[in-house]
């Protein structure tokens, strides 16, 4: 009887971001998929994935997909050349024909949802909260028709420097847009970061999380270490995790100079507080 009551294993996947300057979003896939995964998160980053590819190169993309049985879950773009917040009204035009593109890919490969991040704020010197508010909105409202018309969701994530870095913040704008296409990405290194409790932040946005990244990181220096090189709470996550009756997927996330040592290791360590094991 107490085997039947303990719960499944939580799912794993994979995200490639430490593939992101060093082969393609393919050669990555096969890579990870000879270490047994089979779900994946892809950066959306050139040379490695083409947020701008042609409908012709995605339909391949798919098919390669589909003959080595794999899936791609989650398309994430990194906030590098782009801001839905910015306060050059170029910057985000530019940015919201990124976010278009990219939902009409993740629709041709069978993506369920993309992944968005909340703009970038300078911390130094930031704009006025309703200005920065008001730009990220109203581009955000555009990408979410384009989601909408494709069936994509939108996973907001808690990025440090965003317009909504913390749980309370992304599930407030994700509740007054009220659209059952947005979503919460809610990573725990970046919330660790930033000082918040992340199983309590898990409970916040509980009611539209979509996906969890995990990877490990202290207080002194935002990073995406393997597990167990920062100061994580990975056992309280992983309860908080089963505690709301999280079913869906946790990435991970993790940027290493060695990629396959990097995201195998962490899986191995993880499996304490859980999640599947490898294979």
């Amino acid at each position: 009887m107490a085997n039947q009551d303990k719960p499944a294993p939580m799912k794993v996947g994979a995200n490639t971001m430490s593939f992101m300057w060093k082969t393609s979003a393919r050669e990555a896939l096969e890579t990870l998929a000879r270490e047994g995964y089979r779900c994946f998160e892809v950066m959306a980053q050139r040379p490695h994935f083409d947020p701008f590819m042609d409908r012709a190169e995605a339909l391949a993309f798919a098919r390669f997909l589909r003959d080595a049985g794999l899936t791609v879950e989650t398309v994430n773009l990194p906030s590098l050349d782009q801001n839905l917040a910015s306060a050059a009204p170029e910057m985000r035009e530019y940015s919201v024909r990124l976010f278009e593109r990219l939902v009409a890919i993740a629709e041709t490969i069978g993506a369920s949802a993309v992944i968005v991040v909340t703009g970038r704020v300078n911390p130094l010197i930031a704009p006025a909260r309703p200005d920065l508010e008001g730009w990220f909105a109203d581009a955000f409202a555009r990408v979410l028709r384009a989601a909408e018309r494709a069936g994509v969701h939108l996973l907001l994530e808690n990025i440090p420097m965003g317009v909504y870095p913390r749980a309370d913040q992304l599930i407030g704008f994700a509740e007054r847009i009220g659209s059952p296409r947005v979503g919460v990405c809610y990573d725990i290194a970046n919330a660790h970061f930033i000082g918040e409790d992340t199983a309590e932040g898990l409970r916040k946005v509980q009611s539209r999380l979509g996906i969890v990244h995990l990877s490990d990181t202290g207080r002194q220096a935002w990073r995406h270490d393997p597990v167990g090189e920062g100061s994580c709470d990975f056992a309280g996550f992983g309860a908080a995790l089963r505690e709301i009756g999280y079913a869906k997927t946790s990435m991970l996330e993790i940027v290493s100079e060695q990629p396959i040592p990097g995201i195998v290791r962490s899986h191995q360590k993880i499996v304490q507080w859980g999640w599947a094991p490898p294979g």
